[in-house]
């Protein structure tokens, strides 16, 4: 008779039902799973791209105090002003070359004084 009893506790967990319920849960896990890995993946690029962001900041960086122990030393802020604002020391000279900017412009004919209205009336009629 336990062994009857017994059986019939265990057919509530084996029943239709039961496996159900437990099919839906096991679905639903399946689904986060799945979201899980997905927002995994994001995580992963938007880290490597964070990364690679830091790393040019840290060449800026590196970039940027090697020009500010540049401007430590007389030539280094002589460089520079000579560079921004072009400037020279006493005794020296520049020389300064200009681009002719009738490079753009078209080259003009020349027109004849006597070039106007009543000339070209005179040309059209042959007086």
């Amino acid at each position: 008779m336990l062994d009857f009893n017994r059986k019939n506790n265990n057919s509530f967990w084996h029943s239709p039902l039961m496996l159900m319920v437990l099919l839906v849960i096991f679905v639903l896990f399946l689904y986060n799973m799945i979201g899980l890995v997905e927002r995994e993946k994001e995580t992963s690029k938007k880290k490597e791209q964070i990364l690679a962001q830091i790393e040019t900041l840290r060449n800026r960086e590196s970039l940027l105090s090697k020009d500010i122990s540049k401007l430590k030393t007389p030539e280094g802020i002589e460089e520079t002003i000579r560079d921004k604002y072009q400037v020279t020391k006493e005794g020296e000279k520049m020389v300064v070359i200009v681009d002719s900017d009738n490079k753009d412009e078209l080259p003009k004919e020349e027109i004849p004084a006597n070039h106007n209205f009543w000339s070209w009336i005179k040309k059209v009629l042959k007086i």
